[in-house]
This record gives structure tokens, sequence and C-alpha cells, in this order.
């Protein structure tokens, strides 16, 4: 154990010597260098010369007398710099210490498709951010069966999420607070979570990777793949339209036939992958392209979209936060439930275009010949 310790601890002072300033350093470093000269350099070297000659010349003795004489000048000069340079890093380390007492990492994990608690988002934050971490936990399960909870339930504790989110940036500088999110919620709660959070600033966004089952910065290399669009050139004088964006999986159309009636418009990412996500920039860039087909849809004339998403967590988030909730048409999102009679049997319309609150859409048979209800 003691063993252990000490690793820890010249671990801990390694890493601390290379973090310190250079000025610092140098300080400390040249105070230790004269030191060693002055008991162990030039004293080591006389012995050497004794041992080897049998006795010391006249001349070195008369050296080594007047160097005595300036050691004690040496040994202040020296214990000045290693106390300067120390003081020096103490008040830098105080200093940064402060600061990020400051700092202050609001993590949101959102939980929903995972019946285990797995790692929780905000220890990996802690390893590899500085400052406090305040987690905000999001859990959209049924404990009792490991499902998703009723869609209106969740719509609440989404809603207090944001409200505390809100009030966590109201107890602080916004200029030492950073928002970082990670989830594994149904595609409309992702999507609405990112439609809430679009106004909180920059936030930096993590996924689950299964293949390395703990979780991921999104901040990878954009490879530049892009959405190819079918059927925008069909639409014309249609009030409602379904947007059909596959990311991650193929959209089956069987599938859309169960719940819709509707002209029908498809994304298709170049390449599609569960595992073409891990850049920002690619999905801030995708997000837009998605942003540009519904803004050429409302030049058409639709005033809502039903959107089907296949899409990792993370962008469903991102095109969440992006979608305009101004200048854009209704938009509702929808749940994917496979193999079943209904495959999207029910959607969240979302807060924009005017709608203050986000309402529960069911589809008891194809949307165009229903009337939609909270």
């Amino acid at each position: 154990m003691l063993k252990r310790h000490f690793d820890n601890y010249l671990t801990k002072l390694i890493d601390w010597w290379f973090r310190i300033a250079t000025i610092e350093r140098y300080l400390i470093g040249t105070g230790i260098g004269l030191l060693v000269a002055i008991f162990g350099g030039v004293p080591l070297l006389l012995e050497l010369l004794r041992f080897v000659l049998g006795a010391v010349p006249e001349g070195i003795v008369r050296f080594e007398a007047e160097l005595e004489t300036i050691d004690v000048l040496i040994f202040g000069v020296a214990l000045l710099l290693v106390v300067v340079g120390i003081a020096f890093a103490m008040a830098r380390f105080i200093g940064e210490a402060r600061a990020q007492s400051k700092l202050r990492n609001i993590v949101i994990e959102a939980r929903g498709l995972r019946d285990d608690n797995g790692n929780p988002l905000a220890d990996m934050v802690a390893k590899h951010r500085k400052g406090s971490v305040v987690p905000i936990l999001l859990d959209l399960r049924n404990r009792l069966d490991g499902q998703v909870i009723a869609p209106e339930r969740a719509l609440n504790e989404i809603a207090s999420m944001h409200r505390s989110v809100l009030q966590n940036k109201e107890d602080g500088d916004r200029a030492d607070l950073t928002t970082i999110y990670g989830g594994l919620t149904s595609v409309p709660y992702t999507f609405l979570t990112g439609a809430l959070l679009d106004d909180e600033g920059s936030i930096s966004t993590y996924d689950w990777d299964r293949a390395q089952e703990t979780w991921r910065k999104i901040e990878g290399p954009d490879d530049g793949a892009q959405f190819h669009v079918d059927g925008i050139e069909a639409i014309g004088g249609v009030p409602e339209v379904v947007l059909a964006a596959a990311f991650s999986y193929p959209i089956q159309d069987d599938d859309l036939a169960t719940t819709f009636d509707l002209p029908i418009v498809k994304l298709a990412l170049e390449g599609m992958s569960s595992d073409a996500h891990w850049s920002q920039q690619k999905q801030n860039r995708l997000a837009q392209e998605f942003l540009e087909v519904v803004k050429c849809l409302a030049g058409k004339g639709v005033m809502r979209l039903h959107l089907v998403l296949a899409a990792p967590n993370s962008v469903v988030f991102t095109f969440g936060r992006r979608y305009d909730k101004r200048n854009l048409p209704e938009i509702v999102v929808y749940q994917y439930q496979r193999g079943e009679p209904i495959a999207y049997p029910w959607g969240v319309s979302m807060p924009v275009a005017g709608l203050t609150d986000a309402k529960v859409v069911r589809s008891a048979e194809p949307v165009a010949r229903v009337s939609m209800t909270q």
C-alpha cells in the first residue's frame, strides 16, 4: 500500500513539475543546480583528487579555502531562487484553484433506452474537465418493466430538466459555465431536448460508444458525406409532408405506409452507418442541409412536417437544436416501433412556429385521415 501511495505521489509531482510555467521551473531548477554544485559537485571533485593523487596541490587547497568563503553567498542565492520559484508556482496553483472553483460543468444525461445505469456521464466529464460537475439526470424509463415511460409524462420530465438547467445557470456567471449533453432516449424526446436547449449557448455533446461501452465526445473529423434528397420536386400545394431522414438505418416504405397517407420527401445519407456521427462539424453541416430542405418545403407552402428520423442520439439532438423555432413550419417527430401494425404510433409536436408547448400526437390510422389529439 505504501508503494502505491508513493507511486501516486511521484506521478502527481512529475505532472505538476511539467505543468508549471517555464520561469518557475527555471528558477527552481537553477537554485537546485547551485545547491548540488556547492554540496556535491566541488567537494566531490576535491575528494576524488585526494583519492587519485594522494594529496591535493597547494593551489587547489587555496582555491578550496577561497571557495568556502563564498559558499554562504551562493547558498543564499540558490535558496532564494528555489523559494521564489516555489512561491510563484504556489501563487499560480492557488490562482488556478480559485478559477477552477468558479468553473461549473452542467452535465445533462438522458436515459431511456438502457435499463441499467451504466457509466454515468458526470463521472466521465469529471475526469477530463476542470471545475465542479453539476449532474442533471433525465430518466425517462419505467422502473417496473424497463420500457420508456408514457409520452405525456416524459414531456413533463424534459420540461423539468430544462428548468433545472436554467436555474443552475442563474446561480453563477455564464462565462464560468459549460453545458454537456449525452443520452440514449427515444427520437422524439431527444429532438425535444435539443429544441429546448437551443438557446443555452455552446454545448459539448457526447454519445454512447456501443463498441467501447463508454461515453465518447463528438469531436472527430468531417468525412464530407451528404444527404441525397428525393421527392422534393413533386411537392406543391400541400400543407403537410412526411420528411424521412435516414442517417444510420434505411427507412422502409412499408413502415411509412402503416402510418402516413401524405407526400413523402426522403433524405438518405451517403455511406449510411450507425458509426458515422463522431464529428460535430459533420453533424452541424448535415443539420444545415436538413434545414435547407425544410426551408424549401416551407417555400412550397408546407405548414406542417411529420419527421421520421433514423439517427444516433447525438445527431437527433443536434438537429433539434438547429431547428428554427420561429421561421420554420410546425414539426411532429415520431417514435418508431418495429413490427407493430402502426410503425409510428405516436410523435411529439414541437414547441415551434408559435406553439408554446410540446404535445403528444397519436396515430390511430394513417395521419391524413385522422384528427390528431394530445
